[in-house]
């Protein structure tokens, strides 16, 4: 698991480092690997040549680059599935970061007990993610199949629609992708051309399917009642299930 550390003070990056290297030493099942940077651009350079992180820490005023700005190309690169901790001075960008779904926004100073438990948090939700590598032409991108709020056939291929407001074309079929998905539940096929993520419907309306992202799925009318039936019984299974 890469974690990545950027901080434009050098003596709050080995603060970080610490905390960081004494959790992981607590915690020797994740492997986990550091990168830390002083400046954003440098970080940024670092991602567009090998990836993005699993994880990054931070802070949001730099030089150069603001941390949002830096969390938003992190989130590009990584189709959504990359966790962000804000550790900051300031609480004044509190609410863009959680717009960009940060996982924790901490203001300085904090405890390293307050770091280790929102890194406790993030790996257990990173260890129900489910990710499968999808081909678009010449690429290969690895996606968190719980970012997926749809995909629709188009043109002999299929859109996968991503909470990040990404899209993704692939030549796979709608069935091939449903087989691929196989290992979670709470995907259903729409008639011919929807493949639709339960999770991400916000409303189930008379002919429709109003989606997270807003977009609309629209319902056969042969199958209604059987698409509302899978939603209630998908979300009476879940509170059951917690």
């Amino acid at each position: 698991m890469l974690c990545m550390i950027c901080d434009d003070q050098e003596s709050e990056i080995e603060t970080i480092k610490r905390s960081v290297m004494e959790y992981a030493r607590e915690h020797p099942e994740l492997s986990l690997k550091l990168r830390c940077f002083l400046r954003p651009l440098d970080m940024l350079a670092d991602i567009n040549k090998s990836g993005a992180p699993d994880i990054a820490l931070l802070d949001i005023c730099m030089p150069g680059v603001l941390g949002t700005e830096v969390a938003r190309e992190i989130q590009s690169k990584s189709e959504g599935s990359a966790n962000i901790i804000f550790l900051t001075n300031s609480s004044d960008f509190a609410v863009e970061a959680f717009a960009l779904h940060a996982d924790d926004y901490l203001t300085k100073p904090y405890t390293k007990e307050r770091l280790a438990d929102t890194l406790d948090r993030v790996i257990k939700k990173r260890r129900q993610c489910a990710y499968v590598p999808i081909r678009c032409g010449s690429e290969i991108h690895r996606i968190d199949l719980y970012s997926v709020v749809y995909a629709e056939t188009e043109n002999h291929s299929v859109e996968i629609h991503l909470q990040s407001g990404k899209c993704l074309k692939t030549r796979i079929t709608l069935t091939g992708l449903r087989e691929l998905f196989g290992a979670v539940d709470g995907f259903i096929t729409v008639g011919a051309s929807y493949l639709v993520n339960l999770r991400c419907v916000q409303s189930v309306l008379s002919t429709t399917l109003q989606m997270t992202n807003g977009d609309i799925v629209p319902v056969p009318r042969r199958l209604r009642s059987e698409v509302k039936k899978q939603y209630f019984d998908f979300y009476t299974q879940e509170a059951t299930v917690r």
